[in-house]
């Protein structure tokens, strides 16, 4: 079996092996009601040889080791993929299955869960005193809600100087500009103004699927490195293709000065005990607000994750290609 990512629609619980003696073949299609019966299975991968008879348990269930239907053996996707050293990724949303080689993938985050939802807001304001959100930008418009000081806003537009629409406690509406500490864009440097730019191409890809060496040719599916050479592009800034390559460009920044628009760059268990450059295995945008806008790993995508101890710990370097 070649070494590299096979993606397929999943059967379900299975995977079709020809035999011992063919190797491993994959099937895709849809299983719907099916009759049939256990048939304990073996495979030899190299001088190794395995066996489905005490099936598998993957600590929520127990699935049979292998079925035979119609004259055909089936055997669970990760009870087989496991056993050859490969590793299963499910992406929920668009129902596939991924067999990635684990030497490739080089997940940043592979000892860690999948992230808890992380709520971002790309123009995230707060109220410097109490104010009241309005039905229209108009001083006599209806009151939808008052609104203490230190709640946070989400601009959603600058409807004029004197006015903001906002989102809010799931409810929109309008508040007074000079309630808030709201910065008009045109009143921003022209850095902040580019990294802006660039957060907001990233941020209309959230939920795109994650793919090791994702073509850069086409925009359903990032790696990390393409996702950042990707959104930077489209802004007038060229990056180089992968994660280390990018590490050498621009200008260095400490972690503790790092801004909106920097990149970040981190070391993952694979590459942990490696030196230099080769240390790197991950890049992400830093959003401000402690938080990072990057992708990583089949079935999370391109999503916003705080920069939590988790992954401040595994911060290699960081670089700012946004110049002043």
């Amino acid at each position: 079996m070649a070494k590299k990512s096979l993606l397929y629609t999943a059967l379900g619980l299975v995977v079709f092996a020809g035999g011992l003696g063919s190797g491993v073949s994959l099937a895709s299609g849809q299983l719907k009601q099916v009759t049939a019966d256990l048939a304990p299975f073996y495979w030899k991968a190299g001088d190794a040889r395995f066996s489905a008879v005490d099936g598998y348990n993957d600590g929520t269930e127990q699935l049979p080791g292998s079925l035979n239907y119609k004259g055909t053996t089936y055997i669970p996707i990760r009870l087989l993929t496991e056993t050859l050293g490969y590793e299963v990724g499910w992406d929920d949303a668009t129902k596939t299955a991924t067999i990635l080689d684990p030497a490739r993938s080089d997940d940043p985050a592979s000892d860690m869960p999948a992230p808890s939802k992380t709520e971002y807001m790309p123009g995230a304001a707060e109220l410097r005193s109490s104010a009241v959100m309005l039905a229209q930008a108009d001083k006599n418009a209806a009151v939808l809600e008052t609104l203490t000081a230190g709640t946070k806003v989400d601009v959603t537009a600058e409807t004029s100087r004197d006015w903001l629409a906002v989102a809010v406690n799931g409810r929109t509406g309008y508040v007074a500009a000079s309630a808030t500490d709201y910065r008009f864009k045109a009143d921003r440097p022209a850095w902040e103004q580019k990294a802006d730019d660039v957060i907001a191409a990233g941020l209309k890809h959230m939920g795109a699927p994650y793919e090791f060496g994702a073509s850069s040719k086409q925009t359903d599916t990032f790696d990390c490195s393409s996702f950042t050479r990707y959104i930077f592009g489209q802004n007038g800034v060229t990056l180089p293709r992968d994660s280390r390559q990018q590490s050498q460009t621009g200008q260095d920044v400490k972690i503790e000065d790092v801004r909106r628009g920097d990149l970040l760059f981190f070391t993952t268990p694979q590459r942990k005990n490696e030196k230099g450059l080769q240390r790197i295995g991950h890049v992400a945008v830093y959003l401000g607000d402690n938080k990072l806008l990057h992708t990583y790993r089949v079935g999370i995508g391109v999503t916003v994750t705080e920069l939590d101890s988790n992954w401040k710990g595994r911060i290699v370097s960081a670089k700012r290609v946004i110049s002043s």
